[in-house]
């Protein structure tokens, strides 16, 4: 719709600017005339009156302007019509310039609504200038010829010439008087052509970027700008160095103008322009080594009391520290690609093992029938291997989905006390498989419950009572998604009754390191050697049994970090020797 509109008050605009154009020539042609026309009666009257007054006739007698006034009168009132119009004609003319001038450049805009310039806007300004004086100067020089040759045309009611001269240029006076006219049109439309360009170039603010001079201007302000520019950033982002380099040798300068400075000058240089070309140069040796690749490479560094020394050694101490930086990045690259190998490995070996024994006993199955005595066996051992595929499916699944943030989390305040007896409550057979008491206690309220998994009752030095259920009372809350927590206690608890020491115990611990915090920690003895560190352990598929006998996926601590993180909270491991300490910290509700 914006478009349409703005073709159509183009078409109208355009056809008031074509009629600008041809209004300001006709009528600037005209001035012209007129005025041409007006000068030779004006000089006709001159001479007129000269003569009356006693003048000397033999000075006209070669002058074209002599002729013969029938009445005066009418001359006169010949000679102010002329004037009147001519005045009409310029007053017609600079209006219709204006209205070129109001609408250059409204036609030929970019798609961002900026002035576009053509070839021939694009010359500079002083071309265009010289055009405009140029042309409108041949323009009235034009006039010259045609006021001398009015007074030779017959005028018989105004005036006769006494001179007959109808070839006063060689062609005929009429010839010529056209020819001219022609070229002062000729004249004004250059003129206009060359005043546009000015006016279009004022409108796109580009005059003095466009002109000889305005370019040389601006070229120089913009290299002193520039120089200027450069000298601050250079005593801005210096450090103080440039100010000391520049005062140094101003100092210097002037103390060399003297023959007393000149002797203490030569022997500072000898002083400390040794002292600073070595230190480059040890610095430029440390760049070369750690370019070549040895990131050990340490250049030395002179300290006092305040730190570093001067700006070499900050240069020095910061490569230093780009080199300390690399080199453990290039170690953290190292490990993770040792892991990525490892962990493909782990996925391979994790699902390799069940898809094997699933192979095998469908191929006994074929072999054997199912009317094989065996074959319920078979499908037994078959369907557990299955249900182990599709719980580690599951939890590649959940572990991608806890990984990339698409779980959805909804914030609540939740009883921790009440959520850790809930799934102690659910994972009692497991525990109970493996003989694992359960020590509860939660610092907040003094309470805490001893889980005899094993059925054995124990009790703890502050008061713990035995119980079957592990029930931890105190109300503690904290801000998080009840599912979410519910996950990764369960994970905990199921990674207990995986890897724990059988008969062991196992201490579940709430307490809060901060006001605003609650710490849940879950403490175990490792049945197997735990020679891997915490950080290893929970990347995914890592286990601590490197065999990878155990049933586990390895993913089950990887996916408590990652939901932890998803309810602002922070996920801890330890590892002491055979003790295994995970630790959940919440903001307290």
């Amino acid at each position: 719709m914006d478009t349409k509109l703005k073709n159509t008050n183009k078409g109208g605009l355009g056809t008031l600017y074509g009629l600008a154009w041809l209004v300001t020539v006709v009528s600037g042609t005209a001035c012209g005339i007129l005025a041409s026309l007006g000068v030779c009666l004006a000089s006709m009257m001159d001479l007129e009156s000269y003569l009356e007054a006693g003048g000397e006739e033999e000075w006209t007698d070669y002058n074209s302007w002599f002729v013969h006034i029938p009445d005066m009168n009418a001359f006169s009132d010949m000679l102010a019509n002329l004037l009147t119009w001519a005045v009409v004609a310029a007053v017609i003319a600079v209006v219709a310039l204006v209205v070129l001038s109001v609408l250059t450049g409204r036609f030929s805009r970019n798609e961002d609504g900026n002035i576009h310039l053509n070839w021939f806007d694009r010359f500079w300004s002083e071309i265009h200038i010289a055009g405009v004086c140029g042309f409108a100067t041949a323009a009235v020089a034009l006039c010259c010829p045609v006021v001398e040759l009015f007074s030779m045309i017959y005028w018989t009611e105004v005036f006769v010439p006494t001179i007959a001269d109808d070839h006063r240029y060689g062609p005929s006076n009429d010839f010529i008087i056209k020819l001219c006219i022609a070229g002062m049109a000729a004249c004004i439309v250059l003129t206009v052509l060359c005043f546009l360009p000015l006016i279009k170039k004022l409108k796109a603010h580009k005059f003095w970027e466009k002109s000889l001079i305005g370019g040389i201007v601006i070229w120089i302000f913009g290299k002193l700008r520039s120089f200027f520019g450069g000298i601050r950033r250079a005593f801005k982002e210096s450090d103080g160095t440039m100010t000391k380099v520049v005062g140094v040798l101003v100092a210097g300068a002037f103390l060399c103008a003297t023959w007393l400075g000149l002797p203490v000058v030569v022997v500072l240089i000898f002083i400390f322009v040794p002292r600073i070309v070595k230190k480059f140069t040890v610095i430029k040796e440390g760049v070369a080594q750690v370019k070549a690749g040895n990131l050990d490479w340490k250049i030395p560094v002179e300290e006092d009391a305040q730190g570093v020394r001067g700006e070499f050694d900050r240069l020095a101490a910061d490569i230093n520290e780009i080199s300390q930086a690399t080199g453990i990045a290039v170690q953290n690259e190292l490990k993770n690609q040792r892991m990525k190998t490892e962990l493909i490995s782990n996925v391979s070996h994790d699902l390799k093992t069940p898809l094997t024994s699933m192979v095998s006993y469908i191929d006994l199955l074929k072999t054997e029938g199912l009317d094989s005595p065996n074959a319920s066996e078979y499908l037994d051992i078959i369907d557990e291997k299955t249900q182990r595929l599709k719980v580690l499916t599951e939890d590649l699944f959940e572990a991608a989905k806890a990984s990339s943030g698409a779980i959805p989390v909804h914030m609540d305040s939740i009883d921790l006390d009440a959520l850790v007896s809930q799934s102690l409550g659910e994972m009692d057979q497991k525990l109970s498989a493996k003989a694992l008491s359960v020590i509860v206690k939660n610092e907040l309220s003094g309470q805490g419950t001893c889980a005899d998994g094993a059925g054995d009752a124990e009790s703890s030095g502050d008061g713990c009572a035995a119980g079957g259920n592990g029930k931890a009372s105190g109300g503690v809350r904290v801000n998080a998604d009840g599912q979410l927590l519910w996950r990764v206690i369960e994970n905990l608890l199921g990674n207990v009754s995986k890897y724990a020491l059988e008969g062991s115990r196992v201490y579940v611990n709430i307490s809060s390191p901060e006001d605003s915090k609650v710490l849940l920690e879950i403490k175990n003895i490792s049945g197997e050697q735990l020679n891997i560190s915490a950080d290893e352990l929970m990347e995914r598929f890592t286990r601590g049994d490197a065999s990878r006998n155990t049933e586990g996926s390895g993913l089950g601590l990887a996916i408590a970090k990652d939901l932890t993180k998803l309810m602002n909270g922070e996920f801890m491991l330890t590892v002491d020797g055979d003790l295994f300490k995970a630790g959940v910290l919440l903001e307290r509700a």
